[in-house]
C-alpha cells in the first residue's frame, strides 16, 4: 500500500549496487516506515562499467569508478524519466534515513514545488551543511539554494530534459551532486533546499562505510558520528536559534 509521497511523483528510485544487502534492508525498512513505493537502480554497478560506457560519458578527471557508476545510475534515471514522459521523480542514495515526519514535510514542500514554474529540482537533505544565514530567515518551506549532496532529490521533467540536452554536446568530469549543481545552473533550473531538511546520510551517521567520501574513510564511525553532531549543532542548532532571537522565525 502506497501513501502520500507517491501521488506526488511518478516514480520513486534508488541508487544502490546489486552486492550491497545490508542497505537493502535499511532502504526496504525505510520506505516501509512511510508507505512508500520504490524500484532500485542498480544499472551501471562499477563491476558492469565498460572503456566503451566510461568514455562515452566522461571526460579526463581524477573520478573513481564508484563515482562515475552513480553519474551513470542519475543519468540512467532522467533517461528513463524522459521515455516514460514523467511529470516528477523523487530519488534516493541507499544510505538514506528518513526523519519521522517526512511524508507530512514532503507533502508541504511539493504543494509549493508544484506551483513554481517547470524547470527545478528539490534538494531533501543537508542537516549536517553549512548554509548562509539567510536560510535561517526564511519562512520556507523551500529555500532556493544550490545543493550541496544528493542522498535525497525531486526533479522535475523540464529539469530533467535539460540536463540530458546538456550530456548531449558535454562530457562529465564531477561527480553527481556537483554535476547537477554545474548544469543546472548553466541550463536556468532553480534549486532548492527544504528550510527542515528530511533526509540524511546513513554513512554521515555512522550506519555505514562511506563508498564514496574519501574524508569519511579515513576516519573511524565514531569520529564520524561526532563529527556529524558537531556539524549539527554549529550549522544549524546554534545558527538556527541565533535567527530565531533575532527574527522570530523558525
Amino acid at each position: 500500500m502506497t501513501g502520500k509521497v507517491n501521488a506526488w511523483v511518478d516514480a520513486v528510485y534508488v541508487l544502490s549496487v546489486k552486492s550491497f544487502g545490508t542497505r537493502h534492508a535499511h532502504i526496504d525498512r525505510e520506505m516501509a516506515r512511510h508507505s512508500i513505493a520504490f524500484s532500485y537502480v542498480f544499472a551501471h554497478d562499477v563491476a558492469a562499467l565498460t572503456e566503451e560506457m566510461v568514455a562515452a560519458t566522461f571526460g579526463l578527471s581524477d573520478m573513481k569508478s564508484a563515482h562515475q557508476s552513480l553519474v551513470l545510475k542519475n543519468i540512467w534515471v532522467w533517461r528513463e524519466a524522459a521515455a516514460r514522459g514523467y511529470r516528477r521523480v523523487l530519488v534516493f542514495e541507499d544510505d538514506a534515513v528518513l526523519t519521522p515526519d517526512f511524508p507530512a514535510k514532503f507533502d508541504q514542500a511539493m504543494r509549493v514545488a508544484t506551483q513554481l514554474a517547470p524547470g527545478w529540482m528539490v534538494f531533501l537533505g543537508g542537516l549536517d551543511t553549512k548554509v548562509p544565514f539567510s536560510y535561517f530567515r526564511s519562512p520556507g518551506p523551500l529555500v532556493e539554494l544550490p545543493i550541496a549532496t544528493a542522498e535525497g532529490c525531486v526533479h522535475d521533467a523540464l529539469c530533467m530534459r535539460r540536463r540530458l540536452d546538456w550530456l548531449d554536446n558535454n562530457k562529465v568530469t564531477l561527480p553527481a551532486d556537483l554535476l547537477m549543481r554545474h548544469i543546472d545552473e548553466q541550463q536556468g533550473t532553480r534549486q532548492f533546499w527544504l528550510r527542515h531538511p528530511v533526509v540524511e546520510q546513513g554513512s554521515v551517521l555512522g550506519i555505514f562505510d562511506s563508498h564514496l567520501d574519501a574524508s569519511r574513510q579515513k576516519h573511524t564511525h565514531l569520529y564520524n558520528i561526532l563529527r556529524n553532531r558537531w556539524n549539527k549543532f554549529h550549522r544549524r542548532w546554534l545558527p538556527e536559534r541565533m535567527a530565531a532571537f533575532r527574527t522570530g522565525v523558525r
